[in-house]
């Protein structure tokens, strides 16, 4: 068509019929392709007048099928072609095995899903489906199994990675949504070959664009499938322009690993920057080496460092004395096989000091098992000026809880400790951080929180197991020393008492100068009148050693203080247990109270070994071990404590848990205990037996 001329109809009295006269026309030229690349529109008033011209122009693809068009519109009053809009076109072609090839693009504006599948996982009819110019999919039945659209196959080549991109978001806003998606072989079966990017949760908004990358396992078609999750009843999600398109060479890099940046612990304006060379490329090839690595610092345009070629998994260490004072973001990237990798990222703080250690830090044992940890601010880097911006500070509890985390507070209270058992043991790790980084660490003393045990209070390590909870504690040195057995070694001897247990300080296989304690629970010694400790001590004779053992108590969580020592096992007369008896009078009310035994390897030629430990009034406790003999008290293994006395008079006999509570009491000269597995304290007025049940 050339030109389109318009008339309207009127009729004419004169003549007596229906007259057509001109109204507007338009005139057209044509290319080769057949589309207009003229358009002219005139208005008729008692002669032909221009209204409006147009110009069109276009690019084509290979198939001569429109990829741009320009449009431009005369200007009388400047008598030239203004130019207008550009529109770009995205075509797909069908290849020859009925696939389409990339780019591939799709708005969702068609009636119907023609070339798509759809698996209805939850089988409740409502599948992936177009409403309104958008993909829909909804959920009214929850279901472990996805609903699923499947693109149609899509030719895709393994030298190129292709990024699918699409735009969610929710039809009903306060729910969200879950969406995945996935690889599938372009067969019957629509064999699922692995996921494409993360599981996207849609949330209350604009939208989220849901996006993911495929390296092709090989040349050929494929599916791309849109997981819905059906999990949240209810659940609806709606999906605009989808699009996807080769993104890059496979061939191209990883980005640089292995990223770190410290910032100088002064406050000068230093970081150090370390990286390692990626090892493959995006399709997992190997790489021998990278050309080079660039890095640049704050967004600028140029590189601040460029290294030269580096082998593949080697550390590049740079350090860059131009960072500003505060944020510095670092991005590098490496080059290979001529293509350039994404950026490996990092932000570093720089100008500011780190903080050094906390000053005075303290636990307070709080009521119902829990305490207040205290501290105060640390003094400016190595005691010189104070700090320029803020300090956080997280509280770690037996370094694997976090109390607090990042606190500008300089105390916490940690009520998250579990007493259930018993007193439980705590230490806690105060990390001092500000904007250049973690600072030095702060470590606390081993404590006990909980409700101390009542005297009288005894401990034999029956069976080679301990009735309560001891813990070894590091002076000096990195090995540990004290440890439970049956036998002793070095001098060789059996337990005191006969039950199977005692404690040794192994000074001959740790080190030199080791110096370790072993320390016990709290004990509440207010209900005695003349307290005591008393403990057995194995001597030896010959040749003194300078192996010794300190004893110390602790009030209340407290500093040790030294009660008894150095004792030198080694020299004496005789050899055998030996009775010590200490007089704790000095701690007479306290209700909190450790012990501690330090046992310090000098020569390392003797071991030492303690057993049957008791705190009780001090003319019990040598009453108790002169009636030891008297008494036999053990378990049986069918859960019975047996107890037999001597036959000259009837003793009070009573069993308690190792909680401190009377399971059993009684007057006579024997007993037999039916109990639950765990350990017992038998006393039989004064003489104080461990029993393990099994």
């Amino acid at each position: 068509m050339i030109a389109l001329v318009r008339y309207n109809r009127v009729f004419s009295f004169e003549t007596g019929d229906y007259k057509y006269n001109p109204t507007d026309s338009v005139t057209y030229s044509y290319d080769d392709h057949g589309n207009i690349t003229e358009q002219s529109s005139y208005m008729y008033l008692d002669a032909w007048a221009l209204g409006e011209r147009m110009k069109y122009e276009y690019t084509y693809d290979e198939y001569d099928n429109i990829a741009t068009e320009t449009s431009y519109r005369w200007d009388d009053a400047l008598s030239d072609w203004m130019s207008g809009s550009t529109l770009t076109y995205e075509n797909h072609y069908l290849a020859d095995n009925d696939t389409y090839v990339l780019p591939y693009r799709c708005d969702f504006s068609q009636d119907g899903l023609d070339g798509f599948d759809t698996e209805d996982g939850n089988a409740d009819s409502q599948v992936w489906r177009i409403e309104d110019g958008a993909l829909v999919c909804s959920s009214s039945v929850v279901s472990e199994a996805p609903d699923i659209l499947y693109l149609p196959p899509l030719e895709m080549l393994s030298a190129n990675e292709v990024r699918v991109a699409f735009n969610a978001r929710l039809l009903n806003e306060g729910d969200s949504a879950q969406i995945q998606m996935i690889l599938c072989s372009n067969d019957d079966e629509l064999t699922t070959l692995g996921t494409i990017g993360n599981i996207h949760t849609i949330k209350s908004g604009e939208g989220s664009e849901v996006e993911g990358y495929i390296i092709a396992p090989q040349d050929g078609a494929f599916r791309i499938g849109i997981c819905f999750n059906n999990l949240i009843e209810g659940s609806q999600v709606a999906i605009d322009t989808l699009s996807v398109y080769n993104y890059r060479p496979s061939n191209t890099p990883m980005e640089p690993y292995g990223v770190s940046a410290i910032a100088a612990s002064d406050q000068s304006l230093q970081v150090q920057l370390d990286f390692y060379a990626p090892v493959y490329t995006i399709a997992g090839e190997p790489l021998g080496h990278v050309d080079k690595m660039e890095v640049y610092r704050n967004g600028s345009t140029e590189p601040v460092y460029t290294t030269e070629a580096v082998g593949s998994s080697l550390v590049t260490r740079w350090v860059d004395n131009g960072a500003v004072k505060g944020e510095n973001t670092y991005e590098i990237y490496a080059y290979a096989n001529g293509q350039k990798s994404d950026p490996a990222t990092i932000l570093v703080v720089a100008g500011y000091a780190r903080p050094d250690e906390v000053k005075n830090l303290k636990i307070t044992e709080l009521i119902n098992c829990s305490c207040i940890i205290s501290w105060e601010k640390p003094d400016g880097m190595n005691g010189g000026e104070l700090y320029d911006c803020p300090i956080y500070y997280t509280v770690v509890r037996n370094n694997e809880t976090v109390v607090a985390y990042d606190v500008t507070s300089t105390s916490v209270i940690d009520n998250t400790i579990s007493c259930d058992y018993g007193q439980t043991t705590v230490a806690y790790t105060i990390i001092s951080r500000n904007l250049s980084g973690e600072g030095a660490r702060t470590y606390s003393e081993l404590y006990y929180i909980g409700t101390p045990y009542p005297a009288p209070f005894t401990e034999s390590f029956a069976g080679s197991m301990m009735s309560y909870q001891w813990m070894s504690d590091k002076l000096e040195g990195l090995d540990g020393g004290w440890g439970i057995g049956a036998q002793a070694y070095s001098p060789d001897t059996e337990s005191q008492d006969g039950d199977g247990g005692l404690a040794s300080f192994m000074a001959t296989n740790v080190s030199l100068g080791t110096k370790t304690r072993l320390t016990s629970p709290k004990i509440d010694i207010s209900n005695l009148t003349e307290p005591a400790l008393g403990f057995y001590i194995y001597q030896t004779t010959g040749e003194k050693s300078g192996d010794n053992l300190v004893v110390e108590v602790s009030r209340n969580n407290g500093a040790f203080e030294t009660v008894a020592g150095p004792l030198y096992v080694s020299g004496n007369e005789t050899e055998g247990w030996v009775q010590m008896i200490i007089p704790l009078d000095a701690y007479k009310g306290e209700k909190a109270l450790r012990l501690s035994f330090v046992g310090e390897a000098v020569d390392g030629t003797t071991n030492i070994n303690i057993d049957h430990i008791m705190v009780h009034e001090r003319a019990q406790v040598g009453v108790a071990e002169q009636l030891a003999d008297k008494h036999v008290a053990y378990a049986t293994g069918d859960g019975q404590i047996v107890v037999r006395t001597a036959p000259d008079r009837e003793y009070a006999i009573d069993v308690y848990s190792v909680s401190g509570q009377n399971v059993y009491a009684t007057r006579g000269n024997e007993a037999v205990v039916e109990v639950e597995p765990g350990i017992y304290v038998v006393d039989i007025e004064g003489a104080r037996y461990k029993i393990a049940v099994r």
